[in-house]
């Protein structure tokens, strides 16, 4: 019995894929990162305060406060306060809890 011999063939011509291979190594492996848009938490219409508190830890509301307010504000900026983040759906809230929240990121907006 005769085995046949198979002989692979060339596909693509020698200039061809020299230049395929020039081009691959031309172009970029990954497109640029694209900037990370900031970490938002969507309110959700919960009456839980506890779990109100627990999303709006998340959230970068507090600390834009301090850096709006350069680590310093008064009871009427307090209260403004208050109301932004209950019209953004955080309330009912603990506002001594918000306060402290508000309190430490003054330290980290300070500590840098």
């Amino acid at each position: 019995m005769a085995t046949k011999k198979t002989v692979k063939k060339e596909t693509a011509p020698a200039k061809k894929t020299a230049a395929k291979a020039a081009a691959v190594k031309a172009a970029p492996k990954t497109a640029p990162k694209a900037a990370k848009a900031p970490k938002t938490v969507k309110p959700a219409n919960t009456n839980d305060p506890e779990e109100n508190i627990k999303r709006f830890a998340k959230t970068a509301l507090a600390m834009n406060f301090v850096k709006a307010h350069n680590g310093s504000w008064n009871h009427a900026d307090w209260l403004n306060f208050l109301r932004e983040i209950e019209e953004k759906g955080y309330f009912p809230i603990d506002t001594d809890r918000v306060g402290l929240i508000l309190e430490d990121k003054k330290v980290i907006f300070f500590s840098k």
